[in-house]
């Protein structure tokens, strides 16, 4: 933000003003008076004029923990992102989609100890064969399933519900007979932190699977009011924590965690993110989150995230 002095017919007023690159330069403004405030005063325009920047670019978008400041540089990235992808036409969309595609399933799968490559990956996006049970490399079966769950998030309307939650996760995880793909767990859930050295169990213990229906059905009715309502990065990593800390099934959960918050981008018109790119600040934000019982932690390293690799 910097002052301005302008003349008018002989007279000088002054302004606060900010430049901002979106899809082209726009220059906002308030109105100071006819002398420099003071700090008080200044600091009532700076909010002014925040406040003003924040409703033309996000609207009524509500906040929680995020501040209107970095909600404001979000939506100036998201803008410039999709302004560039419109600058370099199709065929190059389509790469940089495909390669956007094939780093989300390649980090979320190795994260999760599948002994996957990029180029599994890439062969997975690739795929026009009908039934992905022929495949004979499991791996790339798995990768495959990822794909299909990415694409399905894509593709469907906004907004959520719970035979969406199992549906996805039967996709997901298809290759994995024995821990009941597309069904909610039957015994109680425990979360560790895997080492080279141990296993260890985390300060967490997720809801008894007796609570899982209620809690998905509050997790869904919450998400559905406020796509839309609430500005998307917090929605996204929202949707992501709070779906995590029910741990509704045996195993996949942070496998579907990070498509519902790339769903819930796609459903604001965000583009793809790969949240656990960074996959040490990735785990310990999240723990952080569960064991603290503060949503905080995780919500600001998302947009962490989100600003570096958009």
């Amino acid at each position: 933000m910097a002052i301005r002095r302008k003349d008018v017919k002989g007279h000088q007023y002054y302004y606060l003003e900010e430049a901002i690159r979106l899809e082209k330069p726009k220059v906002y403004s308030v109105f100071l008076g006819k002398r420099v405030p003071g700090k008080k005063q200044l600091a009532y325009a700076q909010r002014a004029l925040s406040d003003k920047i924040y409703r033309n670019l996000l609207g009524s978008a509500e906040r929680i923990y995020l501040t209107r400041e970095q909600l404001i540089e979000a939506e100036k990235r998201r803008r410039r992102y999709a302004e560039k992808l419109r600058a370099i036409g199709k065929t190059a969309r389509d790469e940089k989609d495909e390669t956007d595609v094939v780093n989300f399933v390649y980090t979320t799968l190795t994260t999760e100890g599948v002994p996957i490559t990029r180029e599994d990956a890439g062969l997975a996006y690739n795929f026009v064969g009908g039934n992905v049970r022929n495949v004979r490399d499991e791996n790339l079966r798995v990768a495959l399933d990822m794909i299909r769950g990415l694409r399905r998030i894509k593709e469907s309307e906004k907004g959520i519900s719970q035979a969406f939650l199992l549906e996805l996760h039967k996709l997901v995880m298809a290759e994995y007979g024995d821990k009941n793909p597309g069904e909610f767990r039957k015994k109680q859930a425990y979360i560790y932190l895997k080492s080279y050295e141990k296993a260890e169990e985390i300060r967490f213990r997720p809801p008894a699977y007796g609570e899982i229906r209620s809690k998905i059905a509050e997790l869904v009715g919450w998400y559905n009011l406020n796509v839309g309502k609430l500005n998307a990065v917090e929605l996204a990593a929202l949707l992501h924590l709070r779906f995590y800390v029910i741990h509704p099934f045996a195993d996949g959960n942070k496998r579907v965690s990070r498509l519902l918050l790339n769903k819930a981008f796609f459903d604001c018109g965000y583009p793809i993110l790969n949240v656990s790119k960074d996959t040490r600040g990735y785990f310990e934000a999240l723990i952080k989150s569960v064991e603290g019982k503060s949503e905080k932690p995780f919500v600001e390293f998302v947009f962490r995230q989100f600003l570096r690799f958009v």
